[in-house]
């Protein structure tokens, strides 16, 4: 095993699409415990690799090639445990709110080894003119297929998501 390379976050899931990830001491404070600055990079990291599957976008492509921009309005976190280096813990995506100009995303976090919940989350982006990027514009009719077929898929949202939901 001397030299493997460990992937820290993969797609484990496609409905709920799952994102695993195991903790790095580098995203830990003094104590060994994860930096709470860190829970929200792990939901935007989950929100990003959903809308890279969902949309069929490739990674780093800016705004998937479309005439319009997703910059983020909002996000809502409520942590209900910890983590420490080494564990290992997985972010089931689902779609929220589909709004007249923005969706959102929520994300509920559960610890691999016992199942225990680590945060839930509400990403909330908002959709402007590639042109002008003041200007909203109503959730392009793409977007909210793909949103809606995918939540067909994945109903059964977890209760704790009530959270942050809106």
């Amino acid at each position: 095993m001397s030299g493997d390379l460990i992937a820290i976050e993969a797609i484990v899931k496609r409905h709920p699409l799952t994102v695993r990830r195991i903790v790095r001491w580098a995203e830990c404070d003094p104590a060994g415990v994860v930096y709470a600055g860190n829970f929200p990079e792990y939901m935007l990291s989950a929100a990003h690799l959903f809308r890279q599957t969902v949309l069929g976008a490739r990674p780093g492509q800016r705004d998937f090639g479309q005439s319009y921009g997703t910059p983020g309005k909002a996000i809502s976190m409520v942590f209900l445990g910890p983590l420490w280096p080494g564990d290992v813990f997985d972010m089931e995506v689902y779609v929220g709110a589909l709004r007249e100009r923005t969706s959102d995303l929520l994300v509920y976090a559960a610890r691999v080894d016992d199942g225990s919940p680590v945060f839930v989350g509400r990403t909330t982006s908002i959709y402007v003119s590639i042109d002008d990027r003041k200007k909203t514009i109503a959730l392009p009719d793409d977007v909210r297929a793909a949103f809606e077929q995918y939540h067909a898929l994945t109903p059964d949202v977890p209760k704790l998501l009530d959270q942050v939901a809106r």
